[in-house]
């Protein structure tokens, strides 16, 4: 299938690369870092996106070396280009995003001398009160914004136990007039401790956990699917690739019934790949996510305050 690409020759084919040179392993892909990359790239994978076991038109991508687990989820969201850049490269709307995964408890955000700054409350699958759970600090950057692209980035220095290096990043290119090719990158170094726990993870509660990867067929035709810690990563990925996806839906509902649009619809999205994703009943992730959102509202008042205090006191 050819798209029409605006600001591209007409009928000319779509793609990007994203993923680091630094391997063998990885030497079939290129960093992505601009327009021409994602172009590339859809170009690449546009069969896959089309024809697959998902039902939808993405494609997912993962790694697992030196200490470092990454995962990319490429896909077509059916929303303009100028909707999804005006909406991603607004620093609030990511906390409107990001907690609909079942770990992020809360989000909360703010700009200070020239940095704008978004923390994730992370805890837990279950209800925990986001003042209680682990904080994670990122730095918020625009690192491209035209007509046809743009890249927004996420960084953190430090996690839970002896993770660091976190990296979020999201790219995009329009399309058609109403289609947009995105891309999500989700990345983290870990130490030696966060691989035992992880090793321990792996061998109990998490033996049966795959993710999206296919390895190999069965012999009845029955896909096999990649499990370990190329597992964890793709099953986190995923669930923020759909969080973008259930919050850029939500935009036609009105203001009042959005939140619980978007959470229910991202439950849905979830449910359909139950194998991969599934953790709770539905009415408890609701009721959660609802508990939760009520902590966000009160942290980002609190943060609002001291804001307000400050400028009333230089």
């Amino acid at each position: 299938m050819t798209l029409r690409l605006p600001l591209l020759l007409s009928y000319s084919k779509l793609g990007i690369s994203f993923i680091f040179l630094c391997t063998l392993l990885l030497s079939t892909h290129v960093i992505a870092d601009t327009y021409n990359d994602l172009i590339d790239k859809f170009e690449e994978i546009e069969d896959e996106l089309y024809e697959n076991t998902y039902d939808i038109p993405i494609y997912i991508e993962s790694y697992d070396i030196e200490n470092t687990m990454h995962g990319d989820v490429f896909g077509i969201l059916h929303h303009s280009f100028k909707t999804v850049s005006d909406t991603l490269t607004l620093l609030e709307n990511w906390c409107e995003v990001i907690p609909q995964h079942l770990n992020i408890k809360a989000c909360t955000y703010q700009c200070e001398k020239n940095q704008c700054k978004l923390t994730f409350y992370s805890g837990r699958k279950f209800y925990e009160k986001a003042d209680d759970v682990y904080r994670l600090n990122y730095n918020f950057n625009i690192t491209a914004a035209s007509a046809n692209y743009f890249n927004a980035s996420l960084k953190s220095n430090e996690g839970p136990l002896d993770t660091q290096d976190y990296k979020i990043r999201v790219q995009a290119i329009p399309l058609t007039d109403s289609s947009t090719f995105i891309h999500f990158g989700y990345e983290y170094k870990y130490g030696f401790w966060t691989s035992i726990a992880m090793s321990g993870y792996l061998a109990t509660l998490g033996s049966s956990k795959v993710g999206f990867t296919i390895k190999e067929m069965e012999e009845d035709n029955k896909p096999v699917y990649i499990k370990g810690t190329r597992g964890i990563i793709e099953r986190n990925a995923i669930r923020y690739y759909f969080a973008i996806q259930s919050y850029m839906d939500s935009l036609a509902i009105p203001v009042y019934k959005r939140f619980e649009s978007k959470i229910s619809n991202w439950f849905d999205l979830t449910e359909k790949y139950h194998k991969q994703l599934h953790e709770m009943e539905k009415d408890e992730y609701l009721k959660y996510k609802k508990m939760e959102h009520q902590d966000q509202i009160r942290l980002q008042k609190v943060i609002y305050e001291k804001e307000k205090e400050s400028k009333s006191h230089p």
